[in-house]
């Protein structure tokens, strides 16, 4: 089960590029012992080998992510940014989107992490359903929202 809270979304995150949003996002995960000190780091080569953006609407998020070595218990980070960072597009590697949303998935268990993603990936298809999350004012309304729409509890 994916583990969320308050810790661990932060709003209106100032970033210059998507390597400091994941080094952001997985401190804020492993401050929580969610992961290991050098999961940034993985997620970070990997989002160079294996984007993560998404040209969604009305704007682009992104799953960053690494493999589940890193992982003490299944999380969820979440980031949503006062500008946009450019991530690269997962279809399209030479293209830079312009995110507005991070979701860092930590997952423990790799049979669950294609499903979680799929399960995100068809949440955010929906664009009403991405401006509800940037719509959150609080962390503990994002999170609200987070466990409700993922059923995470």
């Amino acid at each position: 089960m994916l583990k969320v809270n308050e810790s661990m979304v932060m709003m209106n995150i100032e970033a210059n590029d998507c390597h400091e949003v994941i080094l952001l996002l997985a401190d804020a995960l492993h401050q929580q012992g969610y992961v290991t000190e050098d999961y940034g780091s993985q997620t970070c080569i990997r989002e160079e080998l294996h984007p993560t953006g998404l040209p969604t609407k009305p704007f682009c998020i992104a799953f960053p992510h690494a493999d589940c070595d890193g992982v003490i218990e299944s999380a969820l980070g979440v980031a949503l940014l006062k500008e946009p960072v450019g991530f690269k597009n997962m279809a399209d590697p030479d293209e830079t989107l312009q995110v507005e949303i991070v979701i860092m998935l930590a997952n423990a268990n790799p049979a669950e992490q294609i499903q979680v993603l799929r399960n995100l990936a068809l949440l955010f298809g929906d664009g009403e359903k991405l401006a509800d999350l940037r719509a959150q004012t609080t962390p503990e309304e994002a999170v609200l929202w987070l466990k409700r729409e993922l059923n995470l509890e």
